[in-house]
């Protein structure tokens, strides 16, 4: 577990940097490095001793010394000083929809308020409005954060529960006596948000797999126990529960444990409606004699019914759909031909362009977009006009050295409060592909923001419209937006819609993308790639394509280099 462990080390301190009001881009340097330890395709202590760990994008000198401290002692003394420094409970309220670092810092330093309850009472008994540029209007958002927070409870995003899980899975796999192991529940169907943790496993029982997990994972507690399953609360937060299942069952077991419950009753109905049984943990049986089924395939196809992927498992028409031989063939990984949103060195990235194109041909993409950030996203060293031109010489530069891929020259341009973009139509003009989103004035009601992003998409030149709703999972709710309004104006305007895959926004969700590919909206899955690891975030974007029914002609970037270079000149 080094690598989840160190990555949220440096997550917090990035979280407590910011607090203390530090410089924001050494905060993000912290948190992109935390987030390339977290991808690592391998254990970063083994890269470590390689004497290898300054080639993790994002670690110079002074953050493998970081390393080399946590790996050695399992704690870093600066992030020990920052926690001295802050409350643990201003470090809970960043959790609050809007609130971030600077109001946390204000609220402790102005008020000296140090709990997310006491911030409560404070709304409540109308002391915030007492801060300078604060208002009624800000105590009933942070209270409403509030309440939005508590009902999440122990959620965790499936982007930051996949790595832990497969960790686990990947040390159970090691052990001679395991057959096989797979993850389950909400996290093998990829639900964005999931209260636990769900593997199964064959060849060991949960004895052995209580003995054994100390070595996999840090335990705080069990919190339930029997002869089939164990359930543990992890010290990272999530819970955790294996099922064991004997190999004839396995299947089976995991089949159930997959769900959805929807799902699972629905699909028992049909049995019994075609005069099959339940029996036991073997699957169904026809009341005559037994039917031997050995698999997830063969129980569909016993039951008249094509494979159903476990992303649609949700009772909500898959059955249907399955029955009627209306279900779509979902897009898949190896569909994806390219990534249409990625920054570089000349923004807040920590690639070069040619570190980009090659990252990208070795996941056999045709071409990958540089989309950096515009001018007046300053945290993020957004690009002026000049700066701009620049690069865009320096693409052409690096595309005459390629032969298996090519980068395309794009922007992530800033929609304005008003509607208006951070660059002129002319430069705009000039790119390949022009993604536009919006950054900041997150707190303009449904009206403003609806009208700011459709404004956005009349634009000539805009192809995309970046994460559209804003969303943190966990930490932010989406800005109040009509989605039907900006989707009913993309299928106008011809503007498509993205799915971003960075774990921390997974936007659009499954339900808008499902929404915007019945009204004929062109999707991409893009990954925001800021760092060479954060490129295999593809998989999160793809999940929830999948969730949506999304198929290989709703989604761009499944496209030849020819064809997008034709749909993105055609506005």
């Amino acid at each position: 577990m080094n690598n989840i462990a160190l990555a949220r080390a440096f997550f917090e301190i990035a979280d407590l940097m910011e607090l203390n009001g530090e410089n924001p881009f050494r905060a993000n340097a912290y948190r992109r490095a935390g987030r390339a330890i977290e991808m690592l395709p391998e254990d970063v202590e083994e890269i470590f001793e390689r004497g290898e760990i300054r080639k993790v994008p994002g670690i110079g000198a002074a953050l493998a010394e970081k390393v080399g401290e946590w790996l050695s002692t399992n704690e870093i003394q600066y992030l020990e000083e920052l926690r001295q420094q802050v409350p643990p409970g201003v470090v809970e309220m960043t959790k609050i929809a809007g609130v971030g670092p600077k109001l946390a810092r204000r609220f402790y330093a102005e008020l000296g308020i140090t709990t997310i309850d006491e911030l409560e009472k404070a709304c409540r008994k109308r002391k915030i409005r007492t801060l300078r540029g604060m208002g009624a209007r800000t105590e009933w958002n942070i209270i409403r954060g509030i309440q939005a927070l508590r009902e999440r409870g122990n959620q965790i995003p499936l982007g930051v529960a996949l790595p832990v899980a497969r960790e686990i899975q990947a040390h159970l796999e090691l052990l001679p006596q395991v057959k096989q192991v797979d993850l389950a529940g909400d996290l093998r169907r990829r639900r964005e948000m999931l209260d636990k943790l769900d593997l199964v496993v064959t060849g060991i029982d949960p004895e052995e797999i209580l003995s054994l997990l100390p070595g996999l994972a840090e335990v705080e507690e069990i919190i339930a126990k029997n002869a089939d399953s164990i359930r543990l609360r992890l010290k990272s937060g999530p819970e955790l529960e294996i099922v064991a299942a004997a190999p004839e069952s396995y299947w089976w077991t995991l089949w159930k444990a997959t769900g959805s419950s929807e799902h699972v009753a629905q699909v028992l109905a049909l049995a019994e409606e075609r005069g099959l049984a339940v029996v036991g943990k073997k699957g169904l049986e026809p009341t005559a004699s037994l039917v031997e089924v050995l698999g997830e395939a063969e129980l569909y196809q016993l039951l008249g019914l094509p494979f159903i992927p476990p992303e649609i498992r949700e009772g909500e028409g898959e059955l249907t759909a399955a029955r009627q031989g209306l279900l779509p063939q979902l897009v898949e990984l190896s569909d994806i031909r390219g990534d249409l949103h990625c920054h570089s060195r000349w923004s807040d990235g920590v690639m070069t362009l040619e570190e980009l194109a090659q990252a990208a041909a070795a996941k056999g993409y045709e071409y990958v977009a540089v989309c950096d950030h515009s001018q007046s996203l300053t945290v993020a060293n957004g690009l002026s006009v000049e700066r701009l031109r620049a690069q865009h010489r320096d693409i052409q530069e690096v595309n005459e050295k390629l032969d298996n891929i090519q980068l395309l020259s794009g922007i992530e341009v800033d929609i304005l409060t008003d509607g208006s973009l951070d660059l002129p139509d002319s430069i705009l003009a000039e790119r390949d592909v022009v993604v536009a989103s919006i950054h900041s004035g997150f707190r303009q009601d449904v009206e403003q923001l609806t009208m700011r992003v459709m404004k956005a998409m009349e634009n000539p030149h805009v192809d995309i419209i970046g994460h559209p709703t804003g969303r943190l999972l966990g930490r932010r709710d989406p800005y109040a937006i009509d989605m039907e309004r900006v989707i009913e104006m993309a299928a106008k305007t011809g503007t498509a819609l993205e799915i971003n895959a960075s774990p921390d926004r997974l936007d659009l969700n499954d339900v808008n993308a499902q929404a915007a590919k019945e009204a004929g909206v062109k999707i991409v899955i893009n990954t925001d790639a800021h760092s060479q690891p954060e490129l295999d975030n593809m998989h999160l974007g793809l999940s929830v394509a999948r969730r949506a029914w999304l198929t290989k002609d709703n989604v761009v970037n499944t496209w030849s280099l020819k064809e997008v270079k034709e749909y993105l000149s055609r506005k």
